[in-house]
Protein backbone atom coordinates (compact mmCIF):
# COMPACT_ATOMS: atom_id res chain seq x y z
CA UNK A 1 0.00 0.00 0.00
CA UNK A 2 1.41 3.34 -1.07
CA UNK A 3 1.13 6.47 1.12
CA UNK A 4 -0.07 9.70 -0.50
CA UNK A 5 -1.14 13.18 0.63
CA UNK A 6 -4.78 14.37 0.69
CA UNK A 7 -4.02 16.60 -2.32
CA UNK A 8 -2.69 13.63 -4.29
CA UNK A 9 -5.77 11.60 -3.30
CA UNK A 10 -8.07 14.38 -4.54
CA UNK A 11 -6.16 14.51 -7.83
CA UNK A 12 -6.51 10.74 -8.29
CA UNK A 13 -10.26 10.93 -7.57
CA UNK A 14 -10.78 13.82 -9.98
CA UNK A 15 -8.83 11.94 -12.67
CA UNK A 16 -11.56 9.27 -12.68
CA UNK A 17 -14.12 11.79 -14.01
CA UNK A 18 -13.66 11.32 -17.74
CA UNK A 19 -13.32 7.55 -17.79
CA UNK A 20 -15.85 5.52 -19.72
CA UNK A 21 -17.50 3.42 -18.44
CA UNK A 22 -17.97 5.20 -15.13
CA UNK A 23 -15.11 4.35 -12.82
CA UNK A 24 -15.90 3.81 -9.17
CA UNK A 25 -13.58 4.29 -6.24
CA UNK A 26 -13.79 3.57 -2.52
CA UNK A 27 -12.86 6.04 0.17
CA UNK A 28 -12.58 6.01 3.93
CA UNK A 29 -12.79 9.44 5.51
CA UNK A 30 -13.79 11.41 8.58
CA UNK A 31 -17.13 13.17 8.19
CA UNK A 32 -17.15 16.88 8.88
CA UNK A 33 -20.49 16.54 10.64
CA UNK A 34 -23.24 19.01 11.28
CA UNK A 35 -22.83 22.32 13.05
CA UNK A 36 -24.32 20.90 16.24
CA UNK A 37 -21.60 18.24 16.33
CA UNK A 38 -23.83 15.34 15.29
CA UNK A 39 -21.76 12.82 13.36
CA UNK A 40 -18.66 14.96 13.55
CA UNK A 41 -15.38 13.10 13.11
CA UNK A 42 -17.08 9.75 12.55
CA UNK A 43 -15.42 7.39 10.09
CA UNK A 44 -17.35 6.84 6.85
CA UNK A 45 -16.67 4.31 4.11
CA UNK A 46 -18.19 4.86 0.71
CA UNK A 47 -18.07 3.55 -2.83
CA UNK A 48 -18.65 6.44 -5.20
CA UNK A 49 -18.08 7.82 -8.67
CA UNK A 50 -17.76 11.17 -10.37
CA UNK A 51 -19.86 12.04 -13.36
CA UNK A 52 -20.11 14.93 -15.76
CA UNK A 53 -23.45 15.77 -14.20
CA UNK A 54 -22.49 15.79 -10.51
CA UNK A 55 -23.37 19.49 -10.34
CA UNK A 56 -26.60 19.14 -12.36
CA UNK A 57 -29.97 19.04 -10.70
CA UNK A 58 -29.06 21.13 -7.69
CA UNK A 59 -32.10 22.71 -6.08
CA UNK A 60 -32.32 26.37 -6.99
CA UNK A 61 -29.93 26.20 -9.95
CA UNK A 62 -26.15 26.31 -9.87
CA UNK A 63 -24.23 25.89 -6.66
CA UNK A 64 -23.68 28.98 -4.55
CA UNK A 65 -20.06 28.00 -3.87
CA UNK A 66 -17.11 26.18 -5.40
CA UNK A 67 -16.62 22.85 -3.58
CA UNK A 68 -12.86 22.87 -4.21
CA UNK A 69 -12.56 26.22 -2.41
CA UNK A 70 -14.03 24.50 0.66
CA UNK A 71 -11.89 21.37 0.37
CA UNK A 72 -14.76 19.20 -0.89
CA UNK A 73 -15.28 16.81 -3.78
CA UNK A 74 -18.85 16.24 -4.95
CA UNK A 75 -19.61 12.61 -5.80
CA UNK A 76 -22.44 10.16 -6.26
CA UNK A 77 -22.56 7.34 -3.75
CA UNK A 78 -22.77 3.96 -5.44
CA UNK A 79 -23.83 1.49 -2.76
CA UNK A 80 -23.99 -2.20 -3.73
CA UNK A 81 -27.37 -3.31 -5.05
CA UNK A 82 -28.63 0.19 -5.96
CA UNK A 83 -29.47 0.87 -9.59
CA UNK A 84 -27.98 3.86 -11.38
CA UNK A 85 -31.49 5.33 -11.75
CA UNK A 86 -31.53 5.88 -7.99
CA UNK A 87 -28.05 7.40 -7.85
CA UNK A 88 -28.96 11.07 -8.49
CA UNK A 89 -30.61 11.11 -5.07
CA UNK A 90 -27.33 9.96 -3.54
CA UNK A 91 -25.12 13.01 -3.96
CA UNK A 92 -22.41 13.26 -1.32
CA UNK A 93 -19.50 15.52 -0.48
CA UNK A 94 -16.13 14.20 0.60
CA UNK A 95 -13.86 16.40 2.72
CA UNK A 96 -10.40 16.08 1.14
CA UNK A 97 -8.59 16.81 4.41
CA UNK A 98 -10.50 13.99 6.10
CA UNK A 99 -9.45 11.22 3.70
CA UNK A 100 -7.65 8.28 5.29
CA UNK A 101 -7.77 5.63 2.57
CA UNK A 102 -8.50 5.48 -1.16
CA UNK A 103 -8.95 2.50 -3.45
CA UNK A 104 -9.09 2.94 -7.21
CA UNK A 105 -9.08 -0.15 -9.37
CA UNK A 106 -6.88 -2.70 -7.68
CA UNK A 107 -4.63 -0.17 -6.00
CA UNK A 108 -5.10 0.97 -2.40
CA UNK A 109 -3.55 4.15 -1.03
CA UNK A 110 -3.07 5.22 2.58
CA UNK A 111 -3.67 8.96 2.92
CA UNK A 112 -1.41 10.68 5.44
CA UNK A 113 -1.39 14.24 6.69
CA UNK A 114 -5.14 14.49 7.05
CA UNK A 115 -6.55 17.11 9.40
CA UNK A 116 -8.80 14.93 11.54
CA UNK A 117 -7.81 12.25 14.08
Amino acid sequence: MRTITPTDAARLILDTAGTNPIRTFSVTFFKKGKKNGEGKNTVRRMTAFLGSNVKKGLAGGPAAYDPAAHGLIWTYENPPGVSLEEVPSRRRSIAVEGLTQLRIGRETFEVSGNRWP
